[in-house]
């Protein structure tokens, strides 16, 4: 291949480096007003009053909206197709707010400096409720009145394999974690400008966003438009890694400009973005392993509590994830799963980046390695004895990994790690030195390329060709910035054998571009990427056809190169892509132009090893990651160094989920709301990182692409765990794994030693 797996610079990286990338909080319409919100103050409670006297008589001040005068209708952040049964339990504006954050009235103003202003004038009178900050708190029955359907708002009980499968020889491992919760920390926060058309009263909403079609479902159902007249536009992103996955500011800007009949624009800050969006679960989950002696695993049994904050949102979907990603890298025989998704008065949990994958591999990796501590076997040959295959089925779903390639990527990562000389040298170094102890660690995770079987996974892409011999592309895509666009340009610049720079592509609109389920479960590249390929490859049919046309010659003689048309038997034919196009639209008069829709049947095993070494304080509780290799089997890399890159951010970002992030809710239910107090991992803390990447094409992407987005991120954080408690002896399963964490460890063991 010329140009797939080679590199590229993602399409807008000159404009964002130079400060002219146009962000949905640059958008500046005619008229504009703008939106500040006032959120709850209590965990939970009834809003009795809001008196916004005050704040109405602020020069500037347009409109106030409340639970008082908007509409009653009830939504759900998540819902994103008609035909999905999820209950609505949400309001734009709620009288019984669930959790601090709640939004319980916005101001329209002149100026967001006005509206803010106003915001801090209003006065609410509340009934405060009992409240639950826990899963445990909740299901004991401190609150009974935060769902009418009570404080379960998703349970799961499934068992899949031989139910009948004998462990009476096997070696029982119980481990349980804890899971803390975690803000998405994307660059760009939460943001939504919504403008009217009144030459056909419709809407339009600028969002930076994943489904420009499950926006538009949710403002039509919600706000009682017929959805032809809702257009919802995806604007450039600063990131999202999950948390624009649902609609938040959306529904609340929508009211704004229905009311005020202005374009308006609303802007969170980064305080009510961490307070207010949503966030990655806390979890507790135990698993019990039964292994026979020489480590081969038999059956898992897994119960898992995950703390779903105030609303329902994707509990049911979410649970049932989970359960399905403890099967991708691993071969169990039988599988016994418990999941519950329980209402507390939190702020809400969402769509994280890995979607449980990460939650899962940190579960999974932490009874792998104390069981291989019962066994004494090296963890590498515990997970080389139990990885999936290319090939097998996922037990839970029936559907063929494929060439997944789980050893392969734990052998070239054992090697590139140098595993046998870290473990012997971390030995030598921890006898040496009481102050300062060495751990390495292995770990292995899977994820998916898109919804297939649970959900009917299709995509359509339209693509034609201009008489001057460029290819326009129209498929509904959501760059997160990074770098979608221009892997579709390649795979497009592929087909036809030109340069990416002679193929525009622009992202989702739907008043423009087809319908598409949207960017998640790491759909993008495997589903709709191949729907591009195969539109190309059915437009280039066509524009052969017409060259053979034009030149009255055999079509089958015709072949591409270097963007243009030769043939084998006549070597006078070389055809420039701009002639045949215009010989088909001013002679032939028809347009160079394919619409290909594909339903995607397939879903191949995306997995990783993952290989990390850390150094721990055990004076100041501090730990640095001094090394970490990270081996990927994704199929075909579409663009080389954004897969590398994506790679390594995510080894950034797991790092901070094992040592130092957490989305603390503090006892009088007010979260944490800076990055003050939310500590995220420093430049200088960066590892050194190496990344390696398995390719073998053998499934249905395009040109053999799997996905890499999320699966990146799925064994980080159980890797530099596992690390710490190798460095220390210890079995901490509670991220993060910080300075307390270590100090309270070693602070027990002390006890325990006297």
């Amino acid at each position: 291949m010329k140009r797939v797996g080679k590199t590229y610079p993602i399409h807008d990286a000159y404009a964002k480096v130079t400060g002219r990338a146009k962000y949905v909080g640059d958008i500046k319409l005619n008229n504009m007003a703008h939106i500040a919100v006032l959120f709850s103050e209590i965990p939970h409670g009834k809003v009795l009053s809001i008196d916004s006297t005050k704040a109405l008589e602020l020069d500037g001040v347009i409109a106030v909206l409340d639970p008082f005068n908007t509409t009653q209708n009830k939504y759900s952040r998540y819902k994103t197709r008609d035909e999905q049964t999820v209950d609505l339990t949400e309001r734009i504006f709620t009288d019984h707010p669930r959790f601090v954050g709640d939004p319980i009235a916005a101001v329209v103003a002149e100026t967001e400096e006005i509206a803010r202003k106003a915001v801090r004038l209003m006065k609410v009178e509340y009934e405060e409720y009992p409240y639950a900050l826990t899963a445990e708190e909740a299901l004991s029955g401190k609150i009974d009145n935060i769902s009418e359907k009570g404080p379960i708002s998703a349970e799961l009980n499934k068992v899949y394999g031989d139910e009948d499968i004998n462990c009476d020889d096997c070696i029982k491992v119980t481990t349980e974690v804890d899971i803390q919760k975690l803000h998405h920390a994307a660059m760009e926060t939460h943001a939504c400008v919504v403008d009217i058309d009144f030459s056909n009263d419709s809407i339009i909403v600028y969002s930076p966003n994943q489904s420009v079609f499950g926006i538009r479902t949710l403002v039509s159902n919600l706000f009682e438009i017929p959805n032809h007249k809702v257009r919802i536009v995806k604007t450039t992103m600063g990131g999202s890694f999950g948390a624009k996955q649902e609609w938040l500011v959306e529904p609340i800007a929508v009211a704004c400009a229905l009311r005020v009949k202005r374009p308006v624009r609303l802007v969170y800050n980064r305080e009510e973005t961490i307070v207010s969006t949503i966030s990655r679960a806390t979890m507790k989950n135990t698993m019990t392993s039964y292994f026979t002696k020489d480590g081969r695993v038999k059956k898992v049994e897994v119960d898992v509590l995950l703390n779903k904050g105030a609303y329902e949102g994707n509990s049911i979907p979410y649970i049932a994830t989970m359960l399905s990603k403890y099967s991708r890298a691993y071969r169990f025989e039988n599988v016994v799963y418990r999941g519950r998704a329980v209402l507390t008065n939190t702020p809400v949990s969402g769509a994280f980046r890995g979607w449980t994958a990460g939650e899962a591999a940190t579960t999974i990796e932490f009874n792998f390695n104390e069981a291989a501590k019962i066994l004494g076997i090296d963890p590498v040959e515990i997970r080389l004895k139990n990885c999936m295959l290319s090939g097998e089925k996922d037990i839970q779903t029936g559907v063929s990994l494929d060439d997944i390639n789980m050893k392969e990527c734990i052998l070239v990562g054992k090697e590139k790690f140098e595993w046998e000389r870290r473990k012997k040298e971390k030995e030598e170094f921890n006898k040496k030195n009481e102050r300062y102890k060495r751990g390495i660690a292995v770990a292995c995770g899977g994820h998916v390329s898109g919804f297939y079987p649970k959900v009917i996974d299709y995509s359509r892409v339209d693509m034609k060709m201009t008489d001057q011999g460029k290819i326009i592309v129209s498929a509904t895509i959501h760059d997160h910035g990074c770098g979608t666009v221009t892997a579709f340009k390649v795979i497009t610049a592929e087909v036809f054998d030109i340069d990416v720079d002679d193929i525009t592509l622009g992202e989702g609109d739907t008043e423009k571009t087809p319908y598409d389920l949207g960017c998640y479960s790491s759909r993008t590249t495997y589903v709709v990427g191949r729907t591009t390929q195969n539109c190309a490859e059915k437009l280039l049919a066509m524009i052969l056809d017409y060259a053979a046309k034009y030149k009255s010659t055999d079509r089958e003689s015709l072949y591409v190169e270097n963007g243009k048309i030769y043939s084998k038997i006549d070597k006078e034919i070389a055809l420039t892509y701009r002639e045949v196009a215009f010989y088909m639209m001013y002679k032939e008069q028809i347009e160079p132009f394919a619409s290909v829709s594909y339903k995607n049947e397939s879903n191949p095993g995306t997995v990783a090893a993952q290989f990390a070494e850390v150094e721990v304080d055990t004076y100041s509780g501090m730990t640095k990651v001094l090394k970490f290799v990270a081996v990927h089997d994704i199929g075909k890399a579409i663009n080389r160094e954004m897969c590398i890159a994506q790679i390594q951010g995510s080894v950034v970002m797991g790092i901070g989920a094992a040592l130092s992030e957490k989305l603390l809710v503090r006892e009088n239910g007010k979260p944490i709301n800076s990055f003050k107090d939310y500590h995220l991992i420093n430049s200088y803390e960066i590892p050194d990182t190496e990344v390696y990447l398995v390719e073998a094409e053998g499934n249905n992407g395009p040109f053999g692409a799997k996905s890499i987005g999320e699966a990146a991120v799925v064994p980080v954080a159980a890797a530099v765990a596992g690390a710490v408690n190798d460095a220390l002896g210890s079995s901490i399963g509670k991220t993060p794994i910080n300075a307390d964490a270590i100090a309270k460890y070693l602070q027990e063991k002390e006890k325990r030693v006297k």
